[in-house]
């Protein structure tokens, strides 16, 4: 028998963790103050990046979890063994951390009898995402959290009860992420950062075409690309036949990594698109990380996005998959390095007033409270 939390404990849901691109969720448990989280997970504890008291796995790891695979989900392999650990550790709500979780956290709250929470973080949404099965735990969950106002706009319009559905912005660990304004190195290179995973709703080849237009006539320009993914091969290659030989392509990276290259970045892109499939963005955390270190970003009115960057103020938008807008606004804050200091400190104010890890935390710790003082 383990021992009682001293605080309220929540069962925390999360299949298959994605340490990589989710680290984030682990630092949203961890900054929970005066709730203990509980991670039910199919992965080995050392993959959440939790504590071990923290974490209940089946401790199934490899591309077996990873995927899902449906004989690893079948309730009846999982579901006893979760619903004994939310009850031996007296859990008082149970919050899926995705779409994807939904269905399997709402089985888990009808079998404890415990109040759902579910988080939406917009590409579970997507046409080819699990909707069907996401639109039968409306009925069932009490709260749902959607990550971006166009992610809450999606839930209704499912047929999520509007009155329990709430716009919840994910949060960045501020203290980990320092602010410098961005001024020109004489004459070193002015260096642009691409961060995310290379896959079509990254958008990322649009932004190659501009900036390879403007490189014509800014030769000091200089191009980072940080991820990885099944589009790697169609952007390396459009690259050579771009002329860009010289963009560093890191792939993958560390989080330490990508925040010393965000710090030796002067312009940060973000070129988001809807996807042929439909798959699109919530809000991108490495966009909001961007623009706390003080970096002035080109993005597009995607999804989430222009609740990150204000135009004209943090930043500029342009419309999806138009290179010519994303080549103009490149010239433009190349041409005008006046304006990266007021930029960047713009973005750095909005993400401490909408997207702080502390604030974020706390504001989710009251929706807690609000939800088992009515039940």
């Amino acid at each position: 028998m383990s021992e009682v939390c001293p605080q309220p404990r929540i069962a925390s849901l999360k299949l298959a963790f994605q340490p990589r691109t989710e680290g984030f969720i682990a630092d949203e448990l961890r900054a929970l103050r005066r709730y203990g989280p509980l991670l039910l997970t199919l992965d080995p504890p050392e993959a959440t990046g939790l504590p071990s008291e923290s974490v209940r796995s089946l401790g199934q790891a490899g591309p077996f979890t990873r995927q899902l695979n449906r004989l690893a989900l079948r309730m009846r392999h999982m579901a006893p063994y979760f619903a004994g650990q939310i009850r031996r550790e007296g859990c008082r709500l149970v919050h899926a951390q995705s779409g994807l979780e939904a269905p399997y956290g709402a089985w888990l709250a009808r079998r404890t009898r415990l109040p759902l929470v579910v988080t939406f973080r917009g590409p579970e949404l997507s046409p080819g995402g699990p909707r069907q099965a996401v639109e039968r735990v409306f009925a069932e969950g009490q709260l749902f959290l959607a990550s971006a106002r166009s992610v809450r706009k999606q839930l209704v319009d499912l047929g999520a009860p509007e009155e329990r559905v709430r716009v919840h912005h994910p949060g960045v660990d501020l203290d980990r992420i320092p602010f410098a304004e961005r001024r020109p190195d004489g004459d070193g290179p002015v260096n642009v950062l691409i961060v995310g995973r290379m896959v079509e709703r990254k958008g990322i080849g649009y932004a190659l075409q501009a900036f390879a237009s403007v490189r014509r006539y800014q030769r000091r320009l200089a191009l980072t690309l940080i991820g990885d993914g099944p589009e790697r091969p169609a952007i390396e290659a459009q690259l050579r036949q771009l002329g860009l030989t010289d963009t560093r392509v890191l792939g993958w990276q560390p989080r330490e990594v990508v925040l010393a290259e965000m710090l030796r970045a002067h312009i940060y892109l973000q070129p988001s698109v809807t996807a042929a499939d439909g798959d699109a963005e919530g809000i991108p955390l490495a966009l909001v990380e961007a623009q706390a270190t003080g970096l002035p970003v080109i993005a597009t009115w995607h999804s989430g996005i222009p609740e990150v960057v204000v135009d004209g103020r943090s930043g500029y938008l342009v419309s999806e998959r138009n290179s010519h807008g994303l080549a103009e606004r490149l010239r433009q804050l190349v041409e005008h390095p006046e304006t990266w200091g007021p930029f960047g400190r713009a973005g750095r104010d909005a993400v401490e007033r909408d997207f702080s890890l502390r604030r974020q935390s706390a504001t989710l710790e009251s929706y807690y409270d609000e939800l088992l003082a009515s039940t």
